[in-house]
């Protein structure tokens, strides 16, 4: 399984334009995003895949990191490429505050 330090992923966005999914529940989406990211939630992440393209690659956050391993090998078993954003978005909320 593909995974990324929230550090690396901060410098790659500030470089490329990266396709996140978010895979927290929608008020947790809501209250707090990063910019052009695509709300996903994990319980209609699989309902979805139709929506997807294989040709791109996804960075999954989640809350902490640890979903976002899970969704990242679920969908790199569907022949998606998929990287997990390790630390999730409460470890980017601290190397955005530091």
């Amino acid at each position: 399984m593909n995974t990324i330090t929230t550090q690396d992923f901060k410098l790659l966005r500030a470089t490329h334009e990266v396709m996140v999914l978010d895979i927290r529940y929608n008020g947790a989406f809501n209250g707090e995003h990063l910019a052009k990211s695509r709300s996903m939630p994990i319980t209609t992440l699989p309902n979805h895949l139709d929506t997807l393209s294989k040709q791109h690659t996804y960075y999954i956050m989640s809350h902490s990191g640890r979903r976002a391993r899970v969704i990242a090998e679920f969908l790199n078993k569907q022949a998606f490429d998929a990287v997990a954003v390790i630390g999730g978005m409460k470890a980017f909320r601290q190397i955005n505050v530091a």
